[in-house]
């Protein structure tokens, strides 16, 4: 660890490890700094936290499922434009693509999350709150900046709609009028509209998550079957296998009599 780079290539690598290394493998990178004579290097290793389960499912897709990641970035950067365009009198279908877009990918980085836990021996409990973080992270710049980083050790709250009434830009119509008069009536009208539009964005995003979360367990439905029918498949030839080989078997039997 003789630069900085290097400290940072051995802390990312914290990240990549099973969960149950993680603490004896950062205690670890913390005595060899200290022995290398680097007390704040070694102090700032020793405070890391060990991730939440999720967390760490979270950096693991990172690292592992990078197109899938960036395809959540791109709909979440793209989702915060439409959500503040849409309560600004925008398009609202443009608010509905990019729900959508951000449905797809959270459903892709879901499907990929049970197969690490399951891959890792872990219950799949925990991917709900996989999904939850992915979407709350993808949701702002400072979430999309902490994702990318792959270093997480919490999960993230949702963000809600109230989050971008302040950064609301005044349309031309609304403009125009403050310059005129900046009647508090008609501010207070703006705003009254503002907050339902909120509302009714915010059902259409509850909508839309239960859609998303019912076209997931539906494909994951679908697979379990799929796998049983193939298990079955499976069988039955090794059923019909071992019947013809004991067909043959009596065939030679009786040629000899």
């Amino acid at each position: 660890m003789a630069s900085a780079a290097d400290v940072e290539r051995e802390i990312d690598r914290l990240y990549t490890l099973p969960l149950d290394q993680f603490v004896d493998a950062r205690n670890e990178l913390a005595k060899q700094a200290r022995g290398d004579g680097e007390r704040a290097v070694a102090a700032r290793i020793k405070e890391l936290r060990k991730p939440t389960l999720s967390a760490w499912t979270v950096n693991r897709l990172v690292r592992e499922r990078e197109l899938d990641v960036q395809r959540l970035l791109k709909a979440g950067e793209q989702l915060s434009e439409a959500q503040l365009g849409a309560v600004a009198g925008g398009d609202p279908d443009r608010f509905a693509a990019a729900r959508q877009d951000e449905q797809e990918a959270l459903a892709l980085l879901a499907k990929a999350a049970r197969e690490l836990l399951t891959e890792a021996g872990r219950g799949t409990s925990a991917v709900d709150r996989v999904a939850q973080t992915l979407r709350a992270a993808a949701a702002t710049e400072e979430g999309r900046k902490l994702l990318k980083s792959g270093r997480l050790t919490d999960d993230l709250d949702p963000v809600g709609f109230d989050a971008f009434t302040g950064r609301i830009a005044p349309a031309e119509g609304r403009s125009a009028r403050a310059r005129k008069g900046d009647s508090e009536a008609a501010k207070r009208r703006e705003a009254e509209a503002a907050r339902r539009r909120i509302r009714e964005l915010e059902q259409e995003e509850r909508r839309l998550s239960r859609l998303a979360a019912a076209a997931v367990k539906r494909a994951e439905k679908a697979e379990r079957e799929a796998e049983r029918l193939r298990a079955e498949a499976d069988r039955a030839e090794q059923e019909a296998a071992a019947a013809a080989a004991s067909l043959d078997e009596e065939k030679a039997r009786s040629s000899e009599l």
